[in-house]
């Protein structure tokens, strides 16, 4: 459920590496799963609408993010060897073998018709349906960052999710907006992201 942020709780929220870039560009904020993130920059239906058409750029760090050396029962991607990677809602259940990496990486989610194009203009990773297709992942460097690159398409909407350590979150998600100007990019919030699932 997401909540209107109104500054007036006791607990303090977490926040992205990202709070002073989404506040500089007018995001208003929501609470969610005890993060303050962005509900929408200009409006969801206007972010949904974009992102259906062109592309578009939301931040999900908050979502867990866990290595595990085994192949486990929910959905995850396989980096490697005894490398799996699982995204959830914080509020998801894992094993106790499995390892918090949620607080190293940020999360980007590039979702829409155009965010290969975005893509190739950052990295040299072949992102073609053929090379990188749904439920795939690659590690690679973007916008010369190293990065891993998560395949989850929402629906017939090709996207992504851009994963970066947290020292360089800023100068990567500056990178993708700068890529993907000429692309029609727009920055959503989580009600697009939703409203775009359900």
């Amino acid at each position: 459920m997401i909540r209107r942020a109104c500054g007036c709780g006791n607990d303090p929220m977490k926040r992205s590496a990202l709070y002073s870039e989404h506040s500089g560009a007018g995001a208003t904020f929501a609470q969610y799963a005890g993060w303050e993130l962005p509900a929408y920059f200009v409006s969801p239906e206007h972010e949904a609408a974009q992102i259906r058409k062109n592309v578009g750029l939301a931040d999900l760090s908050y979502l867990s993010k866990f290595d595990m050396k085994h192949k486990p029962e929910q959905p995850s991607w396989c980096l490697g060897a005894r490398h799996h990677l699982i995204l959830c809602e914080p509020s998801n259940p894992v094993t106790a073998e499995a390892i918090n990496v949620t607080s190293v990486y940020a999360d980007f989610r590039l979702v829409g018709p155009r965010s290969r194009e975005v893509l190739r203009k950052l990295t040299s990773l072949n992102v073609s349906d053929t090379a990188l297709s749904n439920f795939g992942c690659a590690q690679a460097s973007l916008a010369h960052i190293p990065g891993i690159f998560l395949r989850e398409d929402m629906g017939a909407i090709p996207a992504f999710h851009l994963l970066i350590t947290r020292d360089y979150a800023v100068s990567a998600w500056k990178a993708i907006l700068h890529a993907g100007h000429e692309f029609g990019l727009c920055l959503s919030g989580l009600e697009a992201l939703h409203s775009l699932s359900n």
